[in-house]
């Protein structure tokens, strides 16, 4: 069998049902005051797309996310949140530098209860600069929209090109910017240190 080199990775959703079992529900991030900010370069309401590109934020705003201490208290290194950015606890920052994981920038974000006013400043958001190439084109299956320059891809038939994405442990496609792509350093990495809220899917 093929060897798995790359992952998409995203909040384990499951463990929202797991959790409503248990009881050990992780906290949701459910508010944010982002979608109030806007400069010269971004309209009110559009600052979440920007950790989608791989533009310099050259002013990074004081951003907000807010959730209840009442649902849950219990941290998470990957926080799930309203906007579904790729939030993670600032240990797992100092262990992605060390191990060199590269092409990331790190923006911090207030994770505030609104039961008690508590700021909690151990959250960052990941910026991924590795913007590639990274689709096969002629293996994988999408509709284009000529029109608005605009990649729709079928899950099930999408395919890396292996050869170009090895480069990188960390990364977007160019095509289909929303989805979160790692290697198997990456997914090791968070399996050995038992981080809590990621999920990866397998990828072709």
């Amino acid at each position: 069998m093929k060897k798995i080199e790359f992952y998409k990775m995203s909040f384990d959703m499951d463990r929202i049902d797991e959790t409503n079992k248990t009881g050990e529900q992780t906290i949701y991030a459910e508010t944010t005051n982002m979608d109030e900010y806007e400069d010269e370069e971004v309209k009110k309401g559009f600052f979440e797309n920007t950790i989608f590109s791989k533009k310099e934020i050259k002013r990074w705003p004081e951003i907000c996310f807010y959730y209840s201490s009442h649902i849950s208290d219990n941290e998470s290194e990957y926080l799930l949140n309203v906007k579904r950015w790729p939030i993670v606890h600032s240990k797992v920052m100092t262990a992605f530098k060390k191990a060199e994981i590269n092409g990331i920038r790190w923006y911090p974000i207030k994770l505030i209860d609104i039961e008690t006013q508590k700021e909690n400043n151990d959250y960052f958001v990941m910026q991924i600069m590795n913007v590639i190439d990274a689709f096969d084109m002629e293996k994988s299956k999408f509709k284009y929209n000529a029109k608005y320059d605009f990649y729709t891809f079928i899950p099930e038939e999408t395919y890396l090109n292996v050869d170009v994405c090895r480069k990188y442990d960390i990364f977007r496609c160019d095509k289909s910017l929303a989805a979160l792509y790692v290697s198997d350093k990456i997914k090791s990495m968070v399996q050995s240190n038992n981080w809590r809220g990621f999920y990866f899917y397998p990828q072709q």
